[in-house]
C-alpha cells in the first residue's frame, strides 16, 4: 500500500483518506459529519445569518475544524498500522504458506491465503505475482490473465513488467 497521496486527499476531503485506506464506513461518517457541520457554519455566517444564530454557526465551524483534525489523525494512524515491517512480515508469512499449498497442489487453500494477504495490501507486487502464478497452475486462464495484467500495472521496474508480458503471451499462445 503506497501511502504517499492518501494524507493529501484527506486534507481536501476529510475522511476520503480513510475510505481509500479501507475504513469505508468511518471515512464516510467523518466526511458526512464534516460536511454537515461546515454547511451549518458557512450557511449561518454568510448565506442566511437570520435563520441560524451566530453562536450556532461559530460552534458548527469549530466542531467542523475538530472533525477535520480528527480525520487527519485517524488517517495517519491508519497509515502507520497498515504499513511497516510487521505488516510486511505478515504478508510474507502468508505468501510462504501459499507457496507450500501450491507445491502440494492445494490451490484453493493457496488462493485463500493469497487473498488474505491481498486484503492487507492489494498493491503488494509479490502477492499479486503469486496470485497470477497460482491461477495459471490451477488452470484458471481468465483469472491468471487478469492477475498478470494487475502485476504488469503495479510493476515498478521494467524487468517485472517484461516478465508479466511474457507470462501473458504464454497464456495467450496456450489457449487463444
Amino acid at each position: 500500500m503506497k501511502p504517499h497521496w492518501k494524507p493529501l486527499i484527506n486534507i481536501i476531503v476529510p475522511g476520503a483518506g480513510l475510505i481509500v485506506l479501507r475504513r469505508e464506513w468511518l471515512g464516510l461518517a467523518v466526511s458526512l459529519l464534516f460536511g454537515l457541520l461546515a454547511q451549518i457554519g458557512v450557511g449561518g455566517l454568510w448565506l442566511f445569518p437570520a435563520a441560524i444564530p451566530q453562536r450556532v454557526a461559530v460552534a458548527a465551524l469549530g466542531l467542523a475544524g475538530l472533525v477535520w483534525l480528527g480525520a487527519q489523525w485517524l488517517t495517519l494512524r491508519r497509515i502507520k498500522s497498515a504499513t511497516g515491517p510487521i505488516i510486511e512480515r505478515e504478508i510474507l508469512v502468508l505468501c510462504h504458506r501459499a507457496d507450500d499449498a501450491i507445491a502440494s497442489g492445494r490451490f484453493a487453500e493457496a488462493d485463500d491465503l493469497l487473498l488474505a494477504a491481498r486484503q492487507i495490501n492489494d498493491e503488494h507486487p509479490v502477492v499479486n505475482r503469486k496470485l497470477a502464478e497460482s491461477a495459471a497452475r490451477a488452470g484458471r486462464r481468465r483469472d491468471a490473465v487478469r492477475a498478470w495484467r494487475r502485476v504488469k500495472a503495479l510493476a515498478g521496474d521494467p524487468e517485472s513488467r517484461a516478465h508479466a508480458d511474457r507470462r501473458l503471451h504464454e497464456l495467450r499462445e496456450r489457449c487463444p
